[in-house]
């Protein structure tokens, strides 16, 4: 198993799947879009599938064939509202985890899990945090035309996402970067940690200075909007890309797509058709699966 990329503040992995577990964990987590898509259809609120979900949606009508996540994206205003009624509308088969409703929980955006299942990651295995399989629900806010103005926005926000993860979660969330480099890396991690606790910073003050770097509008006008995810400059998207949000085929249901794809997608991956490397290819591969009704099935722990 090998550590790649990271995205959103959680490190990706890749290892080769059973296919028949890929598969079940693919209908799971379809099992949780559906009722997320249900909620939003209910109260009419905007949500676009992003990242390897919409390169999957238009090039494989579906998952990735070697992926085993979904991920959603809803511009701030909707997100907000999802929050207020999502676990009310959700019942007790789900659980809305953020960092309001999950103390332990380490990243800015919300997941939608399923509850009395696990899919346990390999990096957060001591993040003790609720598990269990999930969707990533991504808010995406405004960020400024002006290129100086928006270089401060993406650097505050994600350095606050960034301090928010080193904050809730001791063990290092970082990639794969070389011995001298990882270990500096890991120290810096564990000196800002334990660092932030012994001074007495609480997490409610690092979540309110998170939302204040998300949330703050840009002075001179904003054309286009981001999630603040480590790599944010790449998920820019513009807001005319997703005025129109289309209904397309996603394996046997249908999701929306922004009506600009071809362009987000062409920004974010190239040549986006054409098949990665094996070598670039990225999964969530977890060490531990609960199916709904079964026994915990361990993996290369």
């Amino acid at each position: 198993m090998k550590a790649r990329k990271r995205r959103g503040g959680t490190v990706l992995q890749y290892r080769e799947y059973d296919t028949e577990i890929l598969n079940r964990i693919k209908d799971v987590e379809k099992q949780i879009l559906c009722k997320y898509i249900e909620i939003c259809e209910k109260y009419h609120l905007r949500y676009f599938v992003a990242f390897g979900t919409l390169l999957g949606t238009v090039r494989h009508k579906g998952f990735i064939p070697w992926d085993d996540d979904i991920d959603v994206g809803m511009p701030r205003e909707d997100y907000e509202k999802f929050l207020q009624i999502a676990q009310k509308e959700c019942g007790e088969e789900y659980f809305l985890q953020t960092v309001d409703t999950d103390p332990e929980y380490h990243l800015y955006f919300a997941k939608l899990r399923m509850n009395h299942t696990r899919f346990v990651e390999n990096s957060l295995q001591k993040a003790g945090s609720v598990t269990g399989f999930y969707i990533d629900i991504f808010p995406y806010d405004e960020i400024s035309d002006d290129e100086a103005e928006m270089e401060k926005q993406l650097n505050r926000a994600v350095r606050w996402g960034m301090i928010l993860s080193i904050y809730k979660v001791k063990e290092p969330q970082i990639g794969q970067y070389g011995p001298a480099k990882d270990f500096v890396m890991r120290s810096i991690w564990h000196i800002l940690h334990g660092g932030m606790h012994l001074c007495g910073i609480s997490a409610k003050t690092v979540w309110k200075k998170c939302n204040q770097a998300f949330m703050q509008k840009p002075e001179k006008g904003s054309s286009r909007m981001t999630t603040f995810a480590a790599d944010a400059k790449k998920w820019i998207i513009e807001k005319k890309e997703i005025e129109q949000l289309v209904d397309v085929p996603f394996e046997d249901i249908t999701v929306k797509i922004p009506g600009g794809y071809d362009a987000i997608l062409t920004r974010c991956y190239g040549d986006y058709m054409k098949l990665p490397d094996e070598k670039d290819r990225v999964n969530h591969m977890p060490v531990e699966i609960q199916f709904p009704g079964e026994e915990v099935m361990t993996f290369g722990k």
